[in-house]
């Protein structure tokens, strides 16, 4: 068996061995180690402490490094970087069928609008939603920008989707005819539509007729009780003269749509949250966090982070009894 001696890379000369870890090329005397090492300084672990400081709990790093004292802000600011790009999602996902969450959250950096896209699951018996990694894209909420968000879902968890909680985006509610979800609409946001309507601030002449359009639409979305006598007195004072433009607008839409707004009813199996007021109090934490950020990078990294950090959120469905 023939073997073929190494020559060094510098003169393709013989290689001698110089000391215990060292060779040496025969013609230009070159020595180099065997076991390259990284130059520099090591670097530290990051710190779990200063993420849930700053991230989980909201503190400020002007207010940590005034505490500190020995190091400065932008110190304490490039190890929290470093901190949120090591982090990794050590949350597992509940077992059996799963409900999705999905909600919207937008932001102006550099004179243009920047879409974040948050989706959590949630078993079918209840209990807390978990986080997937949020997705950033540029310009406004889209259908094209929620199908990338679900195509980033991992296959184990999509195979057991069953229904779809959202606030209506139409691109969204076809995504979810497409992949046959059942498809629970938001009552907060259909309610608010109506409250903003109703002009209790101004002396309007129908608003007493307002609250009665008002009223039968809060007893369609809470019980399948009548509901046929309920949908013919809500379509009569829609088409009446005296019903604001507006108003028969928005409840025309809610009669086409009044299964979506009534899924939680007709399937009491899958405990759907008739709200997607989980999602709204965690776009709140998120704009706090968030607030002094300047680029959509720093954006996803700190929004990513969160969601790592704080991994879940309660999500109750309507008839849940505390112990």
């Amino acid at each position: 068996m023939n073997l073929k001696r190494e020559n060094s890379s510098c003169c393709q000369a013989k290689i001698y061995k110089f000391g215990g870890k060292r060779k040496q090329c025969s013609q230009c005397k070159k020595t180099w180690t065997k076991y390259a090492k990284k130059r520099g300084r090591k670097s530290k672990r990051f710190s779990k402490q200063l993420l849930d400081k700053v991230i989980r709990q909201g503190r400020k790093l002007a207010h940590l490094a005034e505490r500190k004292g020995s190091v400065s802000q932008s110190a304490l600011s490039h190890r929290l970087n470093k901190a949120m790009s090591k982090k990794r999602r050590e949350n597992e996902y509940p077992d059996g069928w799963l409900i999705l969450i999905a909600d919207a959250l937008w932001f102006n950096l550099n004179d243009r609008r920047w879409t974040l896209y948050i989706i959590a699951v949630r078993s079918v018996i209840g209990g807390k939603a978990f986080f997937l990694d949020p997705l950033l894209l540029p310009g406004r909420e889209s259908g094209e920008g929620w199908r990338e968000t679900l195509s980033s879902i991992p296959p184990s968890i999509e195979n057991r989707l069953l229904a779809l909680v959202s606030d209506g985006f139409r691109g969204l509610c076809a995504l979810a005819r497409e992949n046959k979800w059942i498809n629970q609409r938001c009552h907060f946001h259909l309610i608010m539509q109506f409250t903003i309507q109703l002009g209790d601030w101004k002396q309007l002449p129908d608003n007493p007729y307002r609250k009665r359009i008002f009223a039968v639409v809060c007893g369609l979305l809470r019980t399948i009780d009548k509901e046929i006598e309920c949908t013919e007195k809500l379509y009569d004072l829609l088409a009446d003269k005296k019903c604001p433009l507006r108003y028969r607008m928005i409840g025309m839409e809610f009669l086409r749509r009044i299964d979506d707004f009534r899924a939680y009813l007709k399937y009491p199996e899958l405990h759907l949250p008739h709200t997607t007021n989980c999602i709204e109090s965690f776009n709140k934490i998120i704009r706090d966090r968030c607030k002094y950020v300047r680029t959509p990078k720093a954006l996803k990294l700190r929004a990513v982070a969160l969601t790592r950090v704080r991994t879940s959120v309660t999500c109750n469905h309507r008839n849940f009894q505390q112990n």
